[in-house]
């Protein structure tokens, strides 16, 4: 490709790149947030989501990873460019960032449309307050790996904060996901659609054996570490636990969402 853009320390674009990486409040206000490293802005790009800018650290320009991802954005149109290493490390929200940043625009879909995507063998996980983003990310890939429908945020961590689209490595862009202001208004949503939901409990709930295996279902996982509240539980159809043994107390939320859909989706396959 030919000589690559340099970008002033104080562009507009830069500063916006800055902001979207720190600041919810901003990413909800303009629809756009922030993708970190060469890969998964390469995976945003094969899931055809919408890019409006890269931009690399100087020092990686003729890195053979780096060059082509510059020269795949400026193939479709994306505005692309370099600016010098101090400049970038103050862009992204890691100690230790990977040589690119991309602005992209939100691609969550409405939660009637995902709702109406839940069938037999392809359940529906529901995250109720769930606040980690790690976790978040997690269940995110778990979801797309073991068929779910798709992922309903419903409250709790920001599916577009960039430690969650680092955890999910590519999940978030590819599985359908909708977002609701609180986890009252996800399980009524489902309610009204037909959908029976599940609550996953650590403790009391039946084995996930015993979970009807016909028709659509959500798994739903609370929060980190209060699980779900009383009245949500009792919004359910009912209670499901993933046994174990010996001296756990309880298994991490991503941990327990993850071999509960599994054993959803096997069951229903």
């Amino acid at each position: 490709m030919g000589a690559v853009q340099e970008f002033p320390s104080g562009a507009a674009g830069l500063r916006r790149l800055r902001r979207l990486a720190r600041d919810r409040g901003y990413r909800a206000e303009v629809g756009m947030s922030v993708v970190e490293g060469p890969a998964l802005v390469g995976e945003a790009l094969d899931a055809g989501r919408d890019v409006r800018l890269v931009v690399v650290p100087a020092s990686t320009v003729d890195d053979p990873v780096v060059a082509g991802l510059l020269a795949r954005a400026a193939a479709l149109g994306i505005e692309a460019g370099s600016v010098v290493d101090r400049a970038f490390a103050g862009l992204t929200s890691t100690r230790s960032p990977q040589p690119a940043i991309a602005e992209v625009a939100d691609h969550h879909v409405d939660p009637g449309d995902l709702v109406a995507l839940v069938r037999s063998g392809h359940p529906l996980l529901v995250l109720a307050e769930v606040a980690d983003p790690g976790n978040a990310g997690t269940l995110f890939r778990s979801a797309e790996a073991f068929g779910a429908a798709g992922v309903l945020v419903a409250g709790g961590v920001d599916p577009y904060n960039p430690k969650v689209v680092r955890a999910a490595a590519g999940s978030s862009f590819r599985l359908p996901f909708a977002r609701t202001a609180t986890a009252a208004e996800a399980l009524a949503l489902l309610a009204d659609a037909g959908v029976a939901v599940w609550a996953a409990v650590p403790h009391g709930g039946v084995p996930l054996a015993e979970v009807p295996a016909e028709g659509p279902v959500a798994l739903v996982l609370g929060n980190e570490p209060r699980g779900l509240d009383d009245h949500l539980v009792d919004a359910c159809t009912g209670i499901a636990t993933v046994a174990t043994v010996g001296d756990v107390e309880s298994l991490n939320v991503a941990v327990a969402g993850s071999v509960a859909l599994y054993e959803l989706v096997r069951r229903q396959g």
